[in-house]
């Protein structure tokens, strides 16, 4: 029996930018095609040059790479109106019918008229529209997400959280819906302990002693605003153990002012090695996201000893490590209490290089 041909949307391991999500699909890829010929795997990119990332990803794994030379602007327009897609490209340049082809995230494919799976990560964008800003709507949108997925042959989940809110929200079969098991622990050292970094960052205060760390700055789902006032209570009522967050992941949209507290603010991107100097460092993570489908930031910090207070909404009481503090992400006052029992452990100040 042939062995099948499978295309594979890599555009998501494209962005390094874009964190669990990049991890967790180069993974979920691996695990769908362990049975296959590598000879008849074919990532795809699109775009006005290939992936340099996807590319390394292909070289390690002996897979084969596609790029599909047509800016992004222009694809979106060409799928959305139906000129082209990523399954009739594929196969005019293979010169052969494609048997499957394998989503690890949404993206603009063009009709999808072969069998296909789909990797959902959560589903945030249906719980909370309002998370996301009118250009991420209208993506959703017009996107056809929910038809997406829904559509698939198989739907693979990151969490049970995540199976239990497609089952409901888009009323689907428990049958059609499984969850994508992994091991955090051996993702979160994929590239990060590769990555060595002993200096601090050139961006990054030489006099900070304590700092914790936040992630998502920008994003509104990600709720940084409880754990800045959790800070800020936190420093009132402990002047000599003053914490200084730091916030990756885009600029804080809130009047820090009116939080009586400052902030230093990373760069738009850090790598992997400055990221494992920060894990290292901080005295604390706080992640008090209002919803989650897995959280891998959880267990790459905690590969470091770094203590974790998180959200105990979503996926998070599921899949966060052990040792990790579980706090309504909206009832300041356990947040503080909860910074009180971490720092009661690290009170020290953290050597920075």
């Amino acid at each position: 029996m042939p062995m099948p041909r499978i295309l594979i949307d890599a555009r998501a391991l494209a962005d390094s930018t874009s964190g669990g999500v990049n991890r967790v699909a180069k993974l979920w890829i691996l695990d769908q095609i362990k049975d296959a010929n590598p000879k008849d795997c074919h990532c795809v990119t699109t775009g006005s040059k290939p992936s340099v990332e996807v590319a390394d990803f292909c070289a390690k794994n002996n897979l084969n790479y596609l790029h599909i030379k047509i800016p992004n602007k222009l694809w979106t327009i060409l799928c959305y109106f139906n000129f082209t897609s990523l399954i009739l490209i594929a196969e005019k340049k293979l010169k052969s019918p494609i048997d499957l082809l394998l989503l690890p995230n949404l993206a603009y494919t063009g009709a999808l008229y072969r069998p296909y799976r789909i990797l959902v990560h959560d589903l945030s964008f249906i719980i909370e529209p309002h998370w996301f800003n009118l250009r991420r709507r209208l993506w959703h949108k017009f996107v056809n997400a929910q038809e997406r997925i829904k559509n698939a042959d198989q739907i693979d989940c990151v969490s049970n959280q995540t199976k239990s809110d497609t089952i409901k929200l888009l009323n689907i079969p428990n049958d059609q819906c499984k969850i994508f098991q992994f091991d955090p622990k051996i993702e979160a050292t994929y590239d990060v302990r590769r990555a060595t970094f002993d200096a601090i960052p050139d961006w990054f205060p030489k006099s900070t002693t304590r700092f914790v760390l936040l992630l998502g700055g920008s994003d509104p789902r990600k709720n940084i605003k409880t754990a800045l006032k959790a800070i800020s209570f936190y420093n009132i009522q402990n002047p000599q153990n003053h914490l200084v967050p730091v916030v990756l992941g885009g600029q804080v949209k809130y009047n820090l002012n009116e939080l009586n507290i400052s902030c230093i603010q990373a760069p738009g991107f850090i790598n992997d090695a400055e990221l494992i100097w920060l894990y290292q460092k901080s005295t604390v993570l706080l992640y008090p996201s209002w919803y989650e489908g897995f959280g891998l930031p959880l267990h790459e910090a905690s590969q470091f000893n770094t203590p974790i207070i998180a959200s105990s909404a979503g996926a998070l009481s599921e899949t966060a490590p052990p040792n990790t503090i579980l706090c309504h992400p909206a009832k300041i006052h356990e947040w503080v209490g909860a910074l009180e029992i971490t720092q009661s452990r690290t009170l020290r100040d953290v050597p920075l290089c």
